[in-house]
C-alpha cells in the first residue's frame, strides 16, 4: 500500500495511543484506582505495553504497510510510557516487561551500528554521518517516524560520547556568535545540581523512580552534547552546486544554488517570523534573509519535515558568509 494512503490511519494510531496514555494518567489519579491498585496497574501495563503494540502490528505490520522490525522500537516506548505512568509501588508487570524491553533497545542499535559497517564504503560519497544513519534506519524501518526517532538517538550517542577530539569541520559556524559551549556548561552545572536535588528527594519513595529519572537527565545531557559537536563538525557549506544549511540536529537542508533568488538582509523581525521561513540562528535574531524560487523540504528533529520559501540566517562570519555565497552563485 502507498504511504499516502497510510498516513492517516498511522495519525489516528499515534493520536489514539497518546488519548489512552491520557486517560491512563488521569485513571491512575482517581478514587477507582486506588481502591484497586494491583489489577488496574496490571491492565493500564498490559494494554500500554502490549495492546498497542499488537494493534499496531494487526493494522501496520500484517498488511504490509510497515516492517515488522519498527515494532521493536515501538514496544520499547510503549513499556517506558507505562513505567512512568504506572507508580513505582505496582511496577511489577512494568518491570518484567522491562526486563525484554532493554535488551531490544541494544538490539535495534546494534542493528543500525552494522548496517552503518556494512556501508563504510559509502562514505567517500556522502560524509555526513547524520544522513548515513537516516540511511540506514531507513533501510530497516521504512521511510516513517519510527526511523526518524531511532536515527535521532543514534546520532545523539554518537556525537554525544564519540566526537570529543574531532576538530570543528571546515565551513561557516552558527554557534560561537553566541557563547553557545558557554551557555552550555551552565546547563550542565544546573542539570547536574538539579538531578542530585530531585535524584535525593525521589528516592525516598521510590528508588527505582529516582535512577529512572536521573538517567532521562543523563540522556538530556548526552543529548545537548551531540548537538553541539553536531553543529561543530557539521557547519553551513557551499560548493559549486549547492548551499548546504545544517544546524546541528534540528534543521538540514541543502539547497541548489540556481534555486536562490535574493540575499537580503534583515530590516525587521516580519522579515522572518512568518510561516515558511527556516530560522538558523542560536539565542539572538537572524540578519540574513535567503529566498528561493519555489518551495524547498527541510529536515528536522526525527525526520520531521518542514516546507520553507526562505532561510534566515546569522552564522559566525556574517560577512564572509555572504561573499563566499554571492560568489559561488556568480560561478
Amino acid at each position: 500500500m502507498d504511504r499516502a494512503h497510510s498516513a492517516n490511519p498511522l495519525r489516528l494510531f499515534g493520536v489514539g495511543a497518546i488519548a489512552y496514555a491520557a486517560i491512563a494518567i488521569l485513571l491512575v489519579r482517581s478514587q477507582v484506582y486506588a481502591a484497586h491498585p494491583d489489577v488496574l496497574a496490571w491492565g493500564l501495563t498490559f494494554d500500554l505495553g502490549i495492546s498497542i503494540p499488537l494493534i499496531y502490528w494487526f493494522l501496520f505490520v500484517r498488511t504490509g504497510i510497515m516492517r515488522p522490525l519498527t515494532l521493536i522500537p515501538l514496544f520499547v516506548i510503549a513499556v517506558g510510557v507505562a513505567s512512568r505512568i504506572v507508580p513505582a509501588g505496582q511496577h511489577h508487570f512494568a518491570q518484567q516487561l522491562g526486563y525484554v524491553a532493554a535488551p531490544l533497545d541494544l538490539v535495534t542499535l546494534w542493528m543500525v551500528a552494522r548496517r552503518l559497517m556494512r556501508a563504510r564504503s559509502a562514505a567517500a560519497e556522502d560524509g555526513d554521518v547524520p544522513t548515513r544513519i537516516a540511511q540506514a534506519t531507513r533501510q530497516l524501518f521504512g521511510d516513517g517516524a519510527v526511523a526518524g526517532f531511532v536515527a535521532l538517538e543514534v546520532s545523539s550517542f554518537y556525537y554525544g560520547l564519540f566526537c570529543w577530539k574531532k576538530p570543528a569541520a571546515p565551513g561557516f559556524s552558527i554557534y560561537k556568535r553566541s557563547g553557545w559551549d558557554t551557555v552550555l556548561i551552565c546547563i550542565f552545572v544546573l542539570l547536574a545540581a538539579e538531578s542530585i536535588g530531585v535524584h535525593l528527594l525521589i528516592q525516598t519513595w521510590s528508588v527505582r523512580t529516582a535512577w529512572v529519572v536521573t538517567l532521562l537527565d543523563l540522556y538530556g545531557a548526552i543529548w545537548l552534547l551531540g548537538d553541539y559537536h553536531a553543529m561543530r563538525l557539521r557547519p553551513i557549506t557551499i560548493d559549486e552546486e549547492s548551499l548546504h544549511v545544517r544546524f546541528g540536529f534540528r534543521w538540514s537542508i541543502s539547497i541548489p544554488l540556481s534555486a536562490i533568488t535574493a540575499i537580503e538582509p534583515i530590516r525587521s523581525e516580519s522579515d522572518w517570523k512568518r510561516k515558511g521561513v527556516l530560522k538558523v540562528a542560536l539565542l539572538a535574531e537572524p540578519r540574513l534573509l535567503i529566498r528561493l524560487d519555489a518551495p524547498a523540504i527541510a529536515t528536522g528533529l526525527a525526520g520531521v519535515r518542514k516546507t520553507i520559501d526562505a532561510v534566515a540566517l546569522l552564522p559566525d562570519d556574517l560577512e564572509a558568509f555572504e561573499e563566499a555565497l554571492r560568489k559561488a552563485m556568480q560561478t
